[in-house]
Formats: C-alpha cells, sequence, structure tokens
C-alpha cells in the first residue's frame, strides 16, 4: 500500500528523457530548472527512482551526462552551473534500481508508438507495473513529452503507464491506484492524503456509515473527493458563494452538490449534526456531494486558513437529520 512501512518506489525518473540535443542557453537552464522543481517537489514526499547508470546517458551526440553537468563552459549558449548542481544533487537523491533490474527490463518497449532504447525507465516502469506495483515515470518537461496515461509495449507484456511532466499532475496517478490494485478500505486514507493534496480527511469516516458495500461506492466517492479537491475552492471564489452560482460553476463535473437548505439551517440541533472535531478545533461541514437524492452524502467544510486553506471531508453518511 502506497505510503506503508517498507513500500516499494512508485516514482521513477526517465533517463532517456534527459536529451539535450538541439537546446543549449538560457532556454534549456529553464528546462533543467522545471525538471528539478518537480523532482524536489516529489522527493519531499516520496520516493524517486533513477536507474543507477543514469549519469552514462547520452545527453548529446558522444556527450554523457556525467560530461555534461560537470564541465565548465562558457558564452552566450551555455547553461547555468546551478542548474547543472542542482540537477546533479537531486539526482543523487534518488533510489537507483541496479544493474539486475536493468537486465530484467523488457527489450522492444515503445510507448505512444515510439520506440525506446533498452534499458528503458518505462520498460522498467512497466515490469513493476505488470507485477502489481504501479510505477509513474517523470520526464524532462519539453513541448515533445507525453503525459498521463500512455500506451507502453514491450517484447514481455505491455499496459498503460503514468507519465509527469509536472508535479501537479501526480494526483491523478494516486487516484488511478484506487482501481488499478484495488484498494482496501483499509488503506483508503493512506492513498486519499496523496490522491487528494487540497483536503484533509476527519479520522472518523467510515464507509460503514454509507448505504451499500465499500467496492461498490469506491468510484462515487474517489470521483466526488477528486472534483471537490480540484474545483470547489475556485467555484466557490467563481460564484462569490452563492449556492446556485457555486453549483453551476461544478455542473459540468458529474456529481451532484449543495450546502443544507434553509429548512435546516433554521434546525440548530440538526445544524450542530454537521460540525466535525478535528485537532482540537470545529469545522462545520454542510456542503454535500450526494449519490441518490434519499441517500450518501460525503460532506465537507469550506476552505479553512486554520487547515493552510484545505478543505475539511468531516462526514461519510447515509443521510443526517434535516
Amino acid at each position: 500500500m502506497p505510503g506503508a512501512a517498507g513500500e516499494p518506489y512508485r516514482l521513477v525518473v526517465d533517463h532517456g528523457s534527459l536529451d539535450f540535443r538541439g537546446r543549449s542557453g538560457a532556454a534549456l537552464t529553464d528546462l533543467l530548472d522545471d525538471f528539478s522543481d518537480m523532482l524536489e517537489d516529489l522527493q519531499a514526499e516520496h520516493e524517486v527512482a533513477a536507474w543507477a547508470s543514469w549519469v552514462e546517458q547520452e545527453c548529446r551526440d558522444h556527450e554523457p551526462l556525467h560530461a555534461f553537468l560537470y564541465q565548465r563552459d562558457s558564452g552566450p549558449e551555455s547553461v547555468s552551473p546551478d542548474a547543472k548542481r542542482r540537477l546533479s544533487r537531486l539526482m543523487d537523491r534518488c533510489r537507483l534500481w541496479d544493474d539486475d533490474e536493468a537486465a530484467a527490463t523488457p527489450d522492444g518497449v515503445s510507448v505512444a508508438g515510439t520506440a525506446h532504447p533498452w534499458p528503458s525507465a518505462a520498460g522498467h516502469a512497466l515490469r513493476r507495473s505488470l507485477q502489481g506495483t504501479t510505477t509513474a515515470c517523470l520526464l524532462l518537461p519539453t513541448k515533445e513529452a507525453v503525459s498521463g496515461w500512455q500506451p507502453v509495449t514491450s517484447d514481455s507484456g505491455a499496459s498503460t503507464v503514468f507519465f509527469v511532466t509536472n508535479s501537479s499532475g501526480i494526483p491523478s496517478f494516486w487516484r488511478a491506484l484506487f482501481d488499478r490494485e484495488d484498494i482496501g478500505e483499509a488503506d483508503f486514507g493512506m492513498l486519499a492524503g496523496r490522491a487528494f493534496p487540497a483536503l484533509v480527511l476527519a479520522s472518523s469516516l467510515s464507509f460503514s456509515k454509507f448505504q451499500g458495500h465499500y467496492r461498490d461506492l469506491l468510484p462515487w466517492v474517489v470521483k466526488a473527493l477528486s472534483v471537490t479537491n480540484d474545483h470547489f475552492a475556485a467555484a466557490l471564489a467563481t460564484g462569490a458563494g452563492i449556492p446556485r452560482q457555486v453549483q453551476a460553476a461544478l455542473g459540468g463535473h458529474g456529481i451532484t452538490l449543495s450546502p443544507e437548505s434553509p429548512k435546516t439551517h433554521a434546525n440548530e440541533a440538526a445544524m450542530r449534526e454537521r460540525d466535525v472535531e478535528h485537532e482540537g478545533e470545529v469545522y462545520r461541514c454542510e456542503w454535500h456531494v450526494k449519490q441518490h437524492p434519499t441517500h450518501n452524502r460525503v460532506h465537507f467544510s469550506l476552505p479553512d486558513q486554520r487547515l493552510g486553506g484545505r478543505i475539511l471531508i468531516g462526514i461519510f453518511t447515509d443521510h443526517l437529520p434535516t
């Protein structure tokens, strides 16, 4: 399970994407800075792996990465030495997949129809994914770079692999694991922390408070949390907090949500049922996503500075009193 003790790494650097042919000077410096930003962001939360011999990868004709990173150059087409040092430092922090693992990497790897030379990081990710450990590839963010789930084929099998060019894209990878790896209820909260970074889940949440079984409810809950994470704060601002305008802003995302009705607001005892204590603070979770008109609700708070601007997912329930 992602985040559990002894959890294997899930993110690998695609060393083949570190190809600088036709790029130099300030443009290449910017690319290296963008890639390093992503790598640094992800290393703060996740273990990232790289091929043990990544420095031998040719980044230009007859120029391996170790020569590029450690040589001194000058002139208008030179690359910032600070950008080189930073990339080298971050790559040195990576866990290394060694020659034995490289030897097991399949031949004949293609990503979306484009052949990758052996040992391909995409092939390494494919092999791990086929063995049950879904693994994503981090790419230099060039205009040509693929992103998201892409078909990867090899002489040993095929599947889809997730490609990342910006750390903001990584929650989509974690969300897909709920389905791809059949995540159990006991591990839901741990993976949700990665999949929904704009949300905080109350410790009291339980699927048992819904009508229905966990496996049947999971796709709806993941959808509800995804839309809340990605779009609720922006819709709230766009709609100036006016419920109908917020609902209209979210109408295209395939969920039904609302705050409590005036009738419920007039019932103080009922409104207290929407209060959730989290780490010594009380949050009112009156906005909710509905699975059906009569049952199953996910209640949440407004974005709150006590949570660093995040939203508390406070209640899973069949239906609260009104």
